[in-house]
């Protein structure tokens, strides 16, 4: 995973891999995605935390109503594929975001 910062804005985005385009832009520097969570008043995702805050209760499941795009998406990424199913089924009947309903996680025959 790759992160850069928009240097006017100080928005942190995530990607996969590294993106030439955004290398060579003197509006993104790149960064260490760990560096984006550290208590040095980082900026993160949308203004928000770039993973989902710890849940109150662990075994209750996630509600995606409840999170921004990049929360959900960033939660998807490290769970199996039946909890991926219940949090696309649930984002479908509740806000219907695109971000997360044709996002990297929606395509549900990959891994």
């Amino acid at each position: 995973m790759v992160a850069y910062r928009n240097t006017r804005t100080g928005r942190v985005v995530y990607l996969a891999g590294p993106l030439p385009s955004m290398d060579r832009s003197r509006r993104w520097e790149r960064i260490a995605p760990e560096t984006t969570t550290a208590s040095g008043g980082e900026a993160s995702v949308g203004g928000g935390d770039a993973f989902p805050p710890p849940l109150s209760d662990p075994d209750a499941p996630l509600d995606p109503a409840e999170h921004t795009v990049a929360q959900v998406n960033a939660y998807l990424a490290g769970v199996d594929l039946a909890e991926r199913e219940r949090v696309l089924q649930a984002e479908a009947e509740g806000r219907g975001r695109r971000g997360i309903l044709s996002g990297p996680w929606s395509d549900l025959s990959g891994a």
